[in-house]
């Protein structure tokens, strides 16, 4: 039986998933080359309220230094996790192991910010579904 993760997905489903950048967040390049996010404030009531009791500007700026960059324009629905593991391993000279540890929190982290969604590709899911099914038959 495959092990799945807390996301419901198996690494298998994981690694081919295409992150994909929120169409809402707003972002440009700077003159560095590297890419600057602006990120609305909460417009729920804890927004709200936050808002009133501290100074809480409309949007929040955030600047991706090199390799976060390079990350978010792979986020662009035509890479893969496992895509982007291979490009990062040949640029960083670092081990698979490691790129992929260090790239799939940062991508968690992004996801948790809704600054990302991922999509599975159907044939992953069905493909599990299937084998699943199988493994449930007495």
């Amino acid at each position: 039986m495959k092990k799945r993760r807390a996301s419901g997905l198996t690494r298998e489903q994981s690694l081919s998933a295409l992150p994909v950048r929120n169409t809402l967040v707003e972002y440009c390049r700077t003159e560095e080359g590297e890419i600057e996010i602006s990120i609305p404030r909460r417009e729920d009531l804890i927004g709200k309220l936050m808002a009133l009791a501290f100074f809480v500007p409309k949007k929040r700026k955030v600047v991706l230094e090199a390799i976060g960059t390079a990350v978010w324009e792979m986020c662009d629905g035509e890479h893969t996790v496992s895509q982007m593991i291979d490009v990062l391993e040949k640029q960083l000279k670092l081990t698979r192991r490691e790129v992929e540890v260090s790239l799939t929190e940062y991508l968690r982290k992004l996801g948790k910010r809704r600054l990302i969604a991922f999509a599975v590709p159907k044939s992953m899911l069905e493909k599990n579904h299937r084998a699943s099914k199988k493994e449930a038959l007495p």
